[in-house]
């Protein structure tokens, strides 16, 4: 019973990603490489079709996605993934043999949190999973929350500023409240829900107010990488995290030729 007891502990530890890739040679090899670290708890799906349903049912801490499936192309299942507020913080590496800047650009506007084009070792896979994961560390403390946890409005177990720990350490930057404790980020009253990229963006740029930041910086800080991502990257997740934001949005400033800064003091975003 007791040695029962280790392995369920040791299985619920573990990060759970779901592979949805149609080449079943290479969704094995990419199984294979997660679960030989020990590290994840892996599941596979063969095509776009009922995606939404198994990622539902798994609940994974992170999607490896093959833009090609049949069916239902894989930006499709990753545009209705961020349109579901049950799912849409899931955090998303697109799979892909599509190259051009202009696919990897349609990949983060769908939503994607990184990109990985194919042909691919199963080193890279794995660094760039454990840079994503790192990214997301703070939904990976042992049993992940419910990825509703980021869309519940104020009224849902959203704590009033006065039921909050006295050493709680909110940002507050105009009507932009961020609470780095519990990971949620509020616009005047209305919680606004993002994705675990755009939730660490923010933050760096809010822990920076004022400060310009470069887009090789950013690229470095947030997403982990050195020269291995396209700067389009960063100007993708802006835009995303701009709309997202609404009137707040306009606080990112973009300094033309370099990069963004978070300010209070805001001219109209270009």
């Amino acid at each position: 019973m007791t040695e029962l007891n280790l392995t369920v502990e040791s299985k619920e530890s573990r990060s759970r990603v779901l592979i949805i890739e149609d080449d079943r040679d290479l969704n094995n090899l990419l199984k294979f490489t997660l679960e030989s670290t020990k590290d994840y708890e892996v599941e596979s799906h063969f095509d776009g079709e009922h995606a939404l349903a198994r990622i539902s049912a798994f609940k994974p801490h992170l999607i490896l996605l093959d833009v090609m499936l049949p069916h239902t192309e894989g930006t499709e299942v990753l545009r209705q993934l961020r349109r579901d507020p049950e799912l849409a913080s899931v955090p998303v590496i697109l799979l892909t043999a599509k190259s051009q800047e202009t696919d990897k650009i349609d990949g983060f506007e769908a939503g994607a949190d990184d990109y990985i084009t194919k042909p691919f070792s199963p080193r890279e896979l794995l660094l760039r999973v454990q840079a994503l994961m790192r990214r997301t560390g703070f939904r990976l403390h042992g049993e992940i929350s419910s990825s509703a946890e980021l869309q519940r409005p104020p009224s849902s177990k959203f704590p009033s500023e006065n039921q909050l720990p006295a050493d709680e350490k909110l940002i507050r930057i105009g009507t932009l409240t961020i609470f780095p404790d519990i990971f949620k980020v509020m616009v005047a009253d209305e919680v606004v829900a993002l994705t675990a990229t755009e939730y660490q963006l923010l933050l760096y740029l809010a822990e920076r107010s004022g400060r310009l930041q470069s887009r090789d910086a950013l690229l470095q800080r947030v997403w982990g990488y050195e020269g291995q991502l396209n700067t389009r990257t960063v100007d993708t997740h802006i835009k995303r995290l701009r709309q997202k934001l609404g009137t707040a949005g306009a606080m990112i400033e973009t300094v033309h030729g370099f990069g963004y800064q978070l300010t209070e003091n805001h001219r109209p975003a270009k």
